[in-house]
């Protein structure tokens, strides 16, 4: 764990109103954060073309 780490970890929570979090849980949670950080940054290096990335949802009744 580093101490930038640690210190995204707090700013995150921060920006989520969560201030009152107990240290030993921001040193958990910073000790977790490089392996979740290196999934989420996985899913921007999906090539995905010209292919639609999102299902589309029509609001339509077709119950008729």
């Amino acid at each position: 764990m580093s101490n930038d780490d640690a210190r995204t970890v707090e700013v995150l929570l921060g920006e989520a109103g969560l201030t009152d979090v107990p240290p030993e849980e921001l040193e958990r949670l910073a000790q977790l954060y490089p392996a979740l950080r290196r999934s989420l940054d996985r899913f921007h290096e999906i090539d995905a073309g010209d292919e639609v990335t999102a299902a589309v949802f029509r609001a339509e009744d077709d119950r008729r």
